[in-house]
């Protein structure tokens, strides 16, 4: 089985550190409401309490899952190893036949376009049919509307 990892541009890897201290700080607070109320009431009839080690189960969870991908994390450089290909980070130019217009869509990894950076994913339908193409390669992607059809027209490195 192979290693799972996460493609990350800097800015993405930064967002998630960022995410994980705020995450941290967080836990720390409910942790002392934990406490708090453990001292206040009869925990073990106590809706508040329950709600607070929810929330405090949750936090866990998604600190664990940050630690998880920053620990797993392939951080994009400023060299492109083929700059000929879409990679996660760069931005690929599409002509897009039914809009008869430019799309500019910038590769992300989902967990950087899940913490807002501006993009899509590269696991999304668009973003997997993207990768690994060149320019001048048509691709043809099942959407909700429909088919999309896009030929590659430019490729560039913009990492953040």
């Amino acid at each position: 089985m192979a290693a799972e990892r996460f493609i990350l541009t800097p800015a993405g890897y930064e967002q998630l550190r960022r995410d994980l201290e705020d995450l941290l700080v967080q836990s720390k607070e409910v942790a002392e409401q934990m406490a708090d109320v453990h001292d206040d009431t009869d925990f073990g009839e106590e809706a508040t309490y329950h709600d607070v080690m929810a929330t405090k189960e949750r936090l866990d969870q998604r600190i664990a899952h940050l630690r998880r991908v920053l620990q797993l994390a392939e951080v994009i450089g400023e060299a492109d190893p083929d700059p000929t290909r879409a990679d996660p980070g760069e931005a690929v130019t599409v002509w897009d036949f039914a809009e008869r217009e430019e799309v500019v869509f910038q590769l992300l990894s989902s967990e950087e376009v899940a913490r807002g950076l501006p993009g899509i994913s590269t696991e999304s339908p668009v973003g997997k049919a993207l990768l690994g193409r060149r320019v001048g390669d048509v691709v043809e992607v099942d959407v909700p509307d429909g088919k999309a059809k896009y030929a590659i027209r430019k490729i560039e490195r913009r990492i953040g």
